[in-house]
């Protein structure tokens, strides 16, 4: 099977892995290798849509990141699959989501500053996780990820997922349908987004169903920014000062942060500029999961395998 890389950091990985395959960077392949090419290690959108049309015989598209959102798939063939790279990153994510949990409940962000000025509050009063309960939005493999490491805390864990389904909660109290998303909001202390940005899943978190969480509810975003709605996401902490948003993923990206609402002067915002996903050995890891479910690919039985009528 021939595989072409569109980027080619950590190639000697791929190549271990991939040792009975023909696999070659981009710069490498000549017009006949991209022509009878079956998959694609795809690192960009831009670079893939590029070479697409010389991909004439391109089976699966194998994305390197956990999104796919950013995809114009009307412009892939009907015959093609496109697999995300979900789970490659999901404990560095998940470890993520737990550092903005804690920053949350002990105020670490407030107290940090107040002594920079001089200040020493010491006695304000922090929240303890134990007894809490953690809503996820999203069973897959940070929600997986993400419990188990808080398991030892002792919260109490709700879920929510397209198929209601989950196979590693059977300690939560309830698991649910996005149609009973409003039970999860009304009675979570902490809400964890981790679920993928689709048509369903865009501006989800709307004003609406904030006003249904508890006043001092904690807001974690480890997903996408365009889940939630960005002008109610600001109202709504203005307005609602003991309500904290601890948030990874932003709507507008660019070499400097500025969105369309000045998040970065409320007091209840923990701002992270969407590095979740970057730690040691992150891009090692991601190449690793691409590399074994192109090998899944071949075996018939890949992973992560993208419905386009999510996106289309």
């Amino acid at each position: 099977m021939k595989v072409l890389v569109l980027q080619c950091k950590r190639f000697e990985i791929l190549k271990r892995i991939l040792d009975s395959f023909d696999v070659r960077c981009l710069k490498d392949a000549d017009d006949n290798f991209l022509n009878s090419a079956e998959v694609v290690l795809a690192h960009s959108w831009k670079k893939l849509e590029s070479v697409l049309p010389k991909l004439k015989n391109l089976k699966m598209i194998q994305a390197f990141s956990a999104g796919v959102d950013h995809y114009h798939f009307e412009k892939i063939p009907e015959n093609v699959i496109v697999c995300t790279n979900s789970g490659g990153n999901s404990w560095g994510v998940a470890e993520h989501a737990v550092a903005l949990i804690f920053a949350a409940l002990k105020k670490m962000i407030y107290r940090h500053n107040e002594m920079l000025k001089g200040r020493f509050p010491q006695m304000l009063e922090s929240k303890l996780l134990r007894g809490k309960v953690v809503g996820l939005m999203g069973l897959g493999n940070i929600a997986r990820d993400l419990s188990a490491m808080l398991r030892g805390f002792h919260p109490h864990f709700m879920g929510i997922s397209r198929s209601g389904k989950c196979d590693f909660c059977d300690d939560f109290m309830f698991v649910g349908t996005v149609k009973q998303i409003d039970f999860l909001l009304k009675n979570s202390d902490i809400v964890v987004l981790a679920l993928p940005l689709t048509k369903s899943t865009k501006g989800l978190i709307n004003m609406e169903k904030l006003q249904l969480m508890k006043k001092d509810a904690i807001l974690v975003n480890v997903s996408r920014g365009k889940i939630i709605v960005e002008e109610d996401l600001y109202e709504f902490l203005k307005n609602n000062t003991n309500f904290t948003a601890a948030l990874d993923a932003w709507w507008h990206y660019g070499e400097r942060f500025k969105q369309n609402y000045p998040f970065e002067k409320l007091s209840n915002v923990i701002l992270s500029p969407h590095c979740a996903g970057s730690y040691e050995g992150f891009w090692d890891e991601l190449t690793i999961w691409a590399a074994e479910n192109i090998k899944l690919f071949a075996q018939g039985k890949p992973r992560n395998v993208v419905k386009r009528g999510d996106y289309v």
